[in-house]
């Protein structure tokens, strides 16, 4: 194909994939809806994810560790969950010892409830990922931007960030997370609402608040069974996380807000279904 038709280039490889890559940035559909969003430009995305994908390729890594929760295994997606633990120098301590523990308690032992709704559903908060984890990879993603690389926005309501799970980041890190932690925690806080099948898939991304871009995030409920929100870090204030009822159950129609702050390499674990937003930050 012609070379201004970079759709028709996705075989391109190397150099040449970058540069067909970085010149569609000019053409990226803007990210504007802060509903529904992520419809935005479909078309264009799907068109051109091959293209992306070899370019990013090219690019290569900053720091390849960033991508594998346990950066010591070849195949932590297929590796069993106890030699993943063992080497995933990424996650705190006492998480490691006890997922790899596993009883109720250990479990437990790990989270604190940070607030409950009417109907009983809790909001659950834990020391998760180490300070060079999370400096790792946001170091990583201004490498990814530094790029040129056209980025995808996250979902359909934040408009700034990416989906880790289309730069590489599925298989050594995400997949892991939910095998490793995600599920054994879930299923033990959630058990009606969380099995084994239903931590067959998982989706990341990051998303960027700063002043002049999104500074919040409004009401709302995801589309999965559980969800672990990390605070990566870097100066900010205020931005606390509110929750309110549960999606389908009793307090669904809840309107008592409970704010749960966020802090560097902090998780918040909650049910999918959970009210929640993200009040503003000041700088």
């Amino acid at each position: 194909g012609a070379a201004s038709e970079p759709s028709d280039l996705a075989m391109l490889t190397g150099v040449r994939a970058l540069d067909a890559a970085r010149a569609l940035l000019a053409k990226m559909p803007a990210a504007l809806a802060q509903r529904y969003g992520d419809v935005e430009g479909f078309e264009w995305w799907e068109s051109h994810a091959g293209l992306f994908e070899e370019a990013r390729k090219a690019w290569g890594p900053r720091c390849r560790d960033v991508y594998r929760l346990a950066p010591s295994l070849d195949s932590p997606s297929s590796s069993v969950a106890s030699a993943v633990l063992a080497q995933a120098t990424w996650l705190q301590d006492p998480v490691r010892q006890a997922l790899a523990n596993g009883s109720p308690s250990a479990l437990r032992s790990i989270l604190q409830e940070v607030c409950r709704d009417s109907a009983g559903h809790a909001v659950y908060t834990f020391d998760l990922f180490t300070p060079e984890f999370c400096d790792a990879l946001l170091h990583e993603m201004d490498h990814l931007e530094e790029s040129g690389i056209p980025l995808r926005r996250p979902n359909g309501m934040n408009r700034y960030g990416a989906i880790l799970s289309h730069l590489g980041f599925q298989e050594g890190l995400l997949e892991p997370l939910m095998r490793c932690v995600l599920a054994p925690l879930g299923h033990e806080l959630w058990p009606e609402w969380v099995c084994l099948r239903d931590c067959d898939e998982t989706y990341g991304f990051i998303v960027r608040y700063r002043i002049g871009e999104d500074v919040d995030l409004a009401e709302h409920a995801d589309t999965s069974n559980i969800t672990l929100n990390v605070c990566l870090g870097r100066d900010f204030a205020d931005g606390d996380l509110y929750f309110k009822g549960v999606r389908f159950t009793d307090s669904e129609h809840e309107q008592q807000e409970y704010i749960v702050g966020h802090r560097k390499g902090i998780a918040v674990l909650h049910l999918g279904g959970h009210f929640h937003g993200v009040r503003p930050i000041s700088k």
